[in-house]
């Protein structure tokens, strides 16, 4: 996996999901293994658009997070995934003031390159986060991206997958839960 720490001169096309993985749980890993899946199809390298500090500690400095992985944890579990490239970025001031239409238009397809951006079912992003999956979908086709939505994952007894659950978890002592949502990752790793 070539980690990008700046978003310049970019030599591919890519599909690419952004979020910050921390646990890089099944959920996540579902939603990997799709952005793999359609980025073969239409002939591009798969990317996942991440941070290296996690957004709430900018937005709320006084909120006790507990992040699952470090940096390095969750890069290495990134790369076994298979996937191509990384965009790391260190989520500033100036990021978290750009709209949802400047991110997706400035920096995910004019410096990323990205054609292809696949959205959690519940992901947010962009300065207030109150724009929805459809305004998504407009301000891709006008810089000549397509948007799509993965749905929602849960495995056959209906447990949630996300990081914020594994975090619940682990905080009640339920370390079986946790484990079930963080799942094993199939190494793909070259």
């Amino acid at each position: 996996m070539t980690i990008y720490k700046n978003c310049g001169n970019v030599p591919f096309e890519f599909a690419a999901c952004i979020g910050f993985f921390d646990g890089v749980h099944r959920g996540h890993q579902f939603l990997l293994r799709h952005l793999q899946e359609e980025a073969s199809r239409r002939g591009l390298k798969s990317a996942v658009v991440t941070f290296a500090n996690h957004p709430r500690k900018l937005i709320q400095p006084d909120y006790d997070l507990l992040l699952i992985d470090t940096l390095e944890q969750r890069l290495e579990k990134l790369a076994a995934t298979g996937i191509d490239a990384c965009f790391l970025l260190d989520f500033t001031e100036e990021i978290r003031q750009l709209s949802a239409r400047e991110f997706i238009q400035d920096v995910l397809s004019k410096q990323m390159h990205v054609r292809l951006l696949i959205i959690g079912y519940d992901h947010r992003f962009g300065h207030d986060r109150s724009d929805s999956f459809e305004d998504y979908v407009r301000y891709g086709k006008e810089c000549g991206m397509e948007v799509i939505q993965e749905p929602v994952f849960t495995d056959d007894s209906g447990l949630h997958f996300s990081s914020s659950e594994v975090r619940r978890a682990l905080k009640s002592g339920d370390v079986d839960k946790a484990r079930r949502i963080l799942g094993q990752i199939e190494n793909k790793k070259e």
